[in-house]
């Protein structure tokens, strides 16, 4: 106990220290908790109207309230947008319309600003979220119509609604030439230097949006990148046709200086450009190289099916480094399954000279087909990068070694990928980068994603705390899964799609180990996700969570063993026994002592009732024991006192029925078989219900109740009201305890009879449990149970005890002639139909061995006369012909009659003037049958015989007599 102490301790702290998880409210609007440090006033209000989506130690996802009623809306039109960090803003376009909003406003409703664009061919327009101008706060906006090259740039989004599309200002429109069928294909901003559009024959065009001196004003430049004259033309239109068409890449790298950045570019083919820009106009190209070739032979080896499907998607420098960058590259696994495609990051060196590929990570947690182009994101200070896919981001760390090492490589530690659901749409994403104050971080490094059908959603990923030196396993991964689909899979509008785990191929090893390792955190409230100080809080916490993962297992990995199965569920079961009995103890007045006697002596006086039940869960069943044993005690001690031994008897039959009964049966029923399909074979898994000790100290508690019960029936006609009550309330619980006395048992035997080293113990018990049933249910008849005795023969199909309980039954109710008595009568023949009714030959036969065997002869051939084919069929086996003659003669068949007495006369062991009588009937009974021929003549000679033979014997043994005498 003192270890799991300091392990939930040490679980705190470090919640403390991180700020990272806890468990979300029932509300399912859980605030978001982060690091220490400070942070601005608007952003700490954006997050603390957020909700959480899903969060573990590597990352967090954040709904952000701000989302405008576009994106409320189910227009399944045509969607493209950016995200500008620097002033938090959002774009979204449509072919008529677009819409700028504050995405990090802490407003539910924000204010948007949405204006028409004219656009009479209805394509898809192209825009951009490019820097204030001087003093003001909002982003400027360029807009372009792909198709006829009309380029706009509003210096502040407001300016666009407010002067109209009729009155823009001087010099802030332009038109791009385009040849004939050419359209503008991708716009990038890449601010100081403005912003560069790529064109369908795969033309570059800077736009310059302010002068050499800072003013706006837009200028088009045609980037030729090889030079002038004739033969440079020439050159420059054939690299068109090969390294800048078809480009799915333009991407703002270095900042070379005031107004000057580096751009990087890549077509889908795998060709790369790099580009000095300035927002003079001014260009250089630094880089032009096609590495498909390169790239596709340096996965060939292992992936050689690659080369047919090979494409390039998006390209990200390393942050502030000119010469180190990632390519996201994919190809199709098998040609005729287009779905399954494999994503390809590579890291390499980008040199004129010396290029090098350092590293080739081919993504195993997602192999999805994207209907948008996959985008590559890299916010500062780059050791993480996000994939965004048309239905999921991937998450990839990556550990980035100094430049001056001579080892030049990117290792990839780690990767994860958030899912969404299948209706959700990603439609834009942008970067975020990391931000500190004082050397505390006050924003993570991550993306916001706007999802149609989702708002906008924060990716955060945290600072890795080991530098990277800490291998995580697939079980690791696999918790992680399984921890956020426990924690955050139960919020009906969470858009993210836990359910997919299965997909990835994990081993089922690492699969059950993670499972093992979450349940356990969850049972013993180690969990980082739920560390509350309120006991009653802190169990019905773990009840929820163990029941979610239940509920998660059996969705999506149907197969695992039976033994992990089980053990979630006993873990269930002692949560919810412990929270119940923790409740009732807690809304005692009296708070009983008892029980923080029993949990004092089991820890040594260590441990109070809080601690116990918060550290000590697994051993709820040692605490049953230890607790009947401690009533037992106090009862016998207290015999002389009747209300304080009812007290005793009392607590500890409630404790026993709420462990056994209200909690673990309850979750059983619940679980076992409608969720994980367990049949009722145990295999290796003890039950923590039916042990020895619980058998033992359910069968004491019922003797010492039925015992009490018995001393209060007999004075239950005094005037004392409370004796009734405390009789009343006392018999329920007797029918409580013989319910879980009997289902303990059978739950012990199956338990037993699935293994063969345990096939002894299982016969030893099912006649034990024979033998005391009876003495469980019959009692019952006594003390006004009798429904529920019935009702529990029924279940536990023990005919033997409803057949007596019937005739019982029966015998008192025949000597009253009252109507009570009269309608009873009937009720009980209706009842002894139904079972003969329902269960047939199997409850026939039992009723009529036990009239037998009690003695009750005559009334078995009178008594159901409805079922005599019944009867007919269990006298036919020769056992019973010492009264199956009876029924014979009944019938008339005196010759059958006859010769079973005859041979009854002849094999059982009986005095000689049993014999003798035996033999007379049957002589009389063939005589009587009037049937002559020659085997009844022989038949009758045989008894003759056998009648002499008896009088000389009888007559031997009175000589013998006279003898002695003398």
């Amino acid at each position: 106990m003192a270890q799991r102490r300091s392990v939930r301790l040490q679980a705190r702290r470090s919640r403390q220290t991180s700020g990272l998880l806890r468990f979300p409210d029932s509300s399912g609007t859980a605030i978001v908790p982060v690091g220490p440090g400070t942070m601005q006033q608007e952003q700490n209000r954006t997050r603390d109207s957020a909700m959480e989506y899903t969060k573990n130690a590597q990352y967090c996802a954040l709904k952000l309230p701000a989302i405008p009623n576009i994106l409320k809306s189910k227009n399944d039109g045509s969607f493209t947008g950016c995200i500008d960090s620097a002033t938090e803003s959002a774009l979204l376009l449509t072919p008529t319309s677009a819409y700028v909003w504050k995405y990090s406003s802490p407003d539910h409703l924000p204010t948007a600003i949405s204006f028409p664009i004219s656009n009479a061919s209805g394509a898809q327009p192209l825009g951009a979220l490019v820097s204030p101008c001087a003093g003001s706060s909002e982003p400027g906006l360029v807009l372009v119509n792909p198709t006829t090259g009309q380029l706009t740039y509003w210096d502040a989004v407001g300016g666009a609604l407010a002067e109209g599309l009729l009155h823009r200002k001087k010099g802030m429109e332009t038109t791009i030439p385009l040849y004939q069928s050419e359209t503008l294909e991708y716009l990038q901003n890449i601010e100081p230097a403005g912003v560069i559009l790529a064109t369908s024959t795969g033309r570059f065009v800077l736009v310059a949006l302010h002068d050499g001196v800072g003013r706006p004003g837009v200028a088009c430049t045609a980037m030729r990148g090889a030079g002038t004259g004739l033969w440079s033309n020439i050159v420059g239109f054939v690299k068109l046709g090969s390294t800048r068409r078809d480009v799915v890449a333009m991407k703002p790298g270095k900042l070379l200086g005031r107004g000057e950045r580096m751009v990087v570019t890549a077509n889908t083919r795998g060709a790369v450009t790099m580009w000095h820009c300035s927002r003079t106009g001014d260009y250089r190209l630094v880089l032009e190289m096609d590495l498909r070739e390169q790239l596709v032979t340096s996965i060939a080896g292992v992936y050689p099916q690659a080369e047919k499907t090979f494409r390039v998607h998006d390209i990200e420098m390393l942050p502030d480094d000119d010469t180190r960058g990632l390519l996201l590259s994919s190809f199709s696994y098998d040609e005729e399954d287009e779905e399954k495609i494999y994503y390809v990051l590579f890291t390499a060196y980008f040199d004129p000279v010396d290029f090098r590929i350092m590293s080739a990570h081919r993504i195993t947690c997602y192999t999805t087909h994207s209907t948008r182009p996959p985008r590559l994101l890299l916010p500062s200070p780059g050791y993480t990068a996000f994939i965004v896919l048309s239905n999921a981001v991937i998450l990839l760390d990556t550990v980035l070694k100094p430049k001056s090492d001579e080892n030049l490589s990117t290792t990839f530690k780690w990767e994860d990928v958030i899912r969404f659901k299948p209706e959700i749409e990603l439609m834009s994403a942008g970067t975020e980068d990391m931000s500190q104050i004082n050397g505390q971080v006050t924003r993570h490094a991550g993306i916001v994603v706007v999802a149609r059908g989702a708002g906008v959603i924060r990716i955060e990923k945290f600072e890795d705390e080991s530098g990277g030196s800490v291998v995580r396993s697939s079980a690791d991964v696999i918790k992680s899964k399984l921890e956020q689909a426990v924690y955050y899979g139960f919020i009906d509008e969470n858009p993210l799609d836990f359910g997919k785990v299965k997909e990835v191929g994990y081993d089922i090893n690492d699969i059950e180990t993670a499972i093992s390792v979450v349940s356990d955190e969850i049972f013993y409230g180690t969990s980082l996700y739920m560390q509350v100080d309120e006991t009653m809080t802190c169990l019905t916490l773990r009840c929820q969570a163990l029941g979610r993962l239940a509920e998660h297992l059996s969705l999506i990995f149907p197969s695992l063993s039976a033994e992990i199965r089980y053990q979630v569920l006993f873990k269930l079961e002692k949560c919810e026994a412990a929270k119940n009995i923790y409740g009732l103890w807690f809304a005692s007045a009296a708070r009983s002592g008892m029980l923080s006697e029993v949990i004092s002596d089991m820890t040594q006086g260590s441990g109070s009732v809080d601690s116990f039940f918060r550290d000590d869960v697994s051993k709820i069943d040692d605490l049953i024991t230890a607790f009947s044993n401690k009533c037992l005690v106090r009862a016998r001690t207290a015999s002389g006192h009747r209300n304080i031994m009812l007290q005793h008897v009392r607590e500890a039959n409630e404790f026993l029925l709420t462990v056994l009964s209200s909690s673990a049966n309850v979750i059983r029923s619940h679980y076992k078989e409608p969720v994980f399909k367990l049949s009722h074979a145990w295999g290796v898994t003890q039950p923590w219900t039916s042990t020895f000790d619980i058998l033992n100290s359910l069968s004491r508690q019922f003797e010492v109740t039925k015992t009490v019960c018995t001393s209060l029936w007999e004075v239950s006609d005094t005037a004392d009201g409370q004796v009734a009550i405390n009789l009343r309330e006392l018999c329920d619980q007797l029918v409580g305890l013989a319910e879980s006395l009997c289902r303990a048992y059978e739950e012990r035997i199956s338990f037993c009879e699935a293994t063969e080293s345990r096939r002894e113990q299982a016969e030893n018990l099912k006649r034990a449990y024979a033998e005391q049933r009876p003495g469980w249910l019959k009692p019952l008849l006594a003390f006004g149970c009798g429904e529920q005795a019935f009702q529990l023969g029924e279940r536990y199909r023990d005919f033997r005890t409803l057949a007596e309980m019937c005739r019982e039954e029966k015998v008192q109710l025949d000597k009253f002639s009252d109507e009570a008595s009269r309608v009873a009568q009937e009720n009980l023949a209706m009842r002894t139909k139904y079972y003969f009714d329902t269960y047939g030959y199997e409850f026939a036969q039992t009723l009529y061995q036990y009239y037998i065997d009690a003695g009750y002869t005559s009334e078995l051939f009178v008594a159901f006369p409805a079922y005599r084919e019944y009867l007919e069929r269990f006298l036919s086996d020769g056992k019973y012909d010492r009264v199956a003659w009876i029924h014979d003669i009944q019938e008339g068949d005196f010759i059958s009659a006859g010769m079973k007495l005859a041979n009854v006369a002849e094999k059982m062991e009986d005095p000689l003037s049993n014999k003798r009588l035996q033999l007379s009937i049957a002589k009389l009974c063939l005589i009587s049958a009037g049937v002559g021929g020659a085997q009844v003549e022989d038949d009758v000679t045989y008894i003759n015989d056998q009648l002499d033979r008896i009088d000389r014997l009888e007559e031997e043994d009175v000589a013998v007599n006279e003898v002695v005498e003398e």
